[in-house]
């Protein structure tokens, strides 16, 4: 599991860093939701981040990281496809 599990994680943060750049030009316009795009500007990066060992904690099992790989590429598709719906 731990090969898919690394994969999904590069392809998570990918598929996010335009999301990232985007926010990050964002936060500063944002005004009071600035938390909320800080939240969005980091979420690619979370997988990543769960997948390092920290050393007063054991490594997660893989299955972890999958999952928030999946749903960071699934909250990245849902704003490319409202960005995509918006240029019209």
């Amino acid at each position: 599991m731990r090969p898919a599990s690394t994969l999904l994680v590069w392809l998570a943060l990918a598929a996010g860093l335009l999301q990232a750049v985007i926010y990050a030009v964002l936060l500063f316009q944002s005004g009071w939701a600035a938390a909320i795009v800080l939240l969005m500007m980091l979420l690619p990066f979370v997988p990543l981040i769960l997948t390092r060992e920290f050393q007063p904690w054991r490594r997660l099992d893989p299955v972890i990281p999958a999952i928030a790989a999946v749903i960071s590429m699934a909250v990245s598709g849902g704003f490319y496809w409202m960005v995509f719906t918006q240029l019209d």
